[in-house]
């Protein structure tokens, strides 16, 4: 079965930029690659990642300024060689 098929939420191109926070990693900035109603696809650059299930807090913006004040917290679902899932909790 295609992948899109089994998807809960259908995924958009995305050009945001997520500052992920975590105490143990500080901020890392991150490129969306696309969002959907469950989350993020950043791309993961020269970054070492958060493992699978870390709950962070996420500031999300976009060339127009920063879409939400306070974090968003979210979890890695999954971690690849190309980047992160991370889902709203």
């Amino acid at each position: 079965m295609d992948i899109d098929k089994r998807r809960r939420y259908p995924r958009v191109a995305s050009e945001a930029q997520l500052d992920i926070q975590h105490p143990a990693l500080g901020v890392i900035s991150l490129k969306a690659k696309n969002a959907s109603k469950g989350g993020f696809f950043a791309l993961r650059g020269v970054h070492v990642l958060p493992p699978i299930n870390t709950e962070v807090s996420v500031t999300i913006k976009r060339h127009t300024g920063t879409l939400n004040s306070d974090p968003v917290l979210m979890r890695v679902a999954h971690v690849s060689d190309e980047g992160i899932g991370l889902e709203f909790i």
